[in-house]
């Protein structure tokens, strides 16, 4: 397994390639985004995805270049535990969950200290749970791609299930249903993700006021900020702008 940064300097566009290992891709500034089989995928500050191996895809820098946290990991780690890799067979967006908060505290921490067992042990753990989160991947579903969409544009605002009814063409009794059995976690989990990685860019980038983060990213207030953000990511707002601002 190897945990490491990587720059690009300037615009590129990398063709058609290939990981024999498992890997998971976090921005950490720049532009950067990928395309793999009918995936296109335009990666913010702290979007993080799991690739499996052997996934074919096409990576894109863009101005002023990019700066990667790429941790890449062979699944035969997973050997003895009673799994199956290759049921991680598609691309798992990662964002905001508690792996990827790990993968960058995991790097954080191997900058300042030096403790290699510590490290291993980290790292294993992460794997298995990315492992896990990688086996749930969502699938193609149309009416759920419209729902998330849908979130994606609006998650700074109220949302109101009939706002997603009307997006998917569902019933709004079954929107919330059809999300949690097809994505594996409720829609309001979904938005808090969203809410989160997107507050965290703010954090690391800006010096803006805890309480106008919580407004401009929708949530109801800088106690309601402070809980969920602590809960996603395990960091208090103000301890994670210290540890990755």
């Amino acid at each position: 397994m190897m945990l490491s940064p990587v720059v690009h300097e300037r615009p590129r566009l990398n063709e058609a390639h290939a990981h024999e290992a498992a890997f998971v891709t976090m921005v950490l500034d720049g532009v950067y985004g990928e395309t793999a089989g009918q995936h296109s995928l335009r990666y913010e500050r702290f979007t993080a995805f799991y690739h499996p191996p052997q996934l074919e895809h096409v990576d894109r820098v863009g101005a002023p270049g990019v700066r990667l946290l790429f941790f890449e990991f062979r699944l035969d780690l997973l050997d003895g535990l009673g799994v199956r890799p290759s049921a991680a067979r598609s691309l798992r967006d990662l964002s905001a969950t508690a792996a990827a908060w790990e993968m960058l505290s995991l790097y954080a921490s191997a900058r300042n200290e030096h403790d290699p067992l510590d490290f291993e042990a980290r790292a294993l753990a992460l794997i298995a749970g990315i492992f896990r989160l990688s086996t749930a991947a969502p699938r193609e579903v149309p009416s759920l791609r419209r729902i998330r969409d849908y979130l994606h544009a609006h998650f700074r605002e109220r949302i109101a299930m009939h706002d997603l009814a009307t997006a998917a063409a569902l019933h709004p009794v079954y929107v919330g249903q059809m999300f949690r059995r097809e994505a594996g976690e409720t829609i309001g989990s979904y938005v808090n993700r969203l809410r989160v990685r997107a507050a965290a860019e703010a954090l690391a980038v800006t010096d803006d006021a805890l309480a106008a983060i919580a407004f401009d990213h929708g949530f109801c207030d800088q106690s309601h900020f402070q809980r969920v953000f602590r809960k996603v990511s395990g960091l208090t707002p103000a301890a994670f702008r210290a540890k990755f601002g």
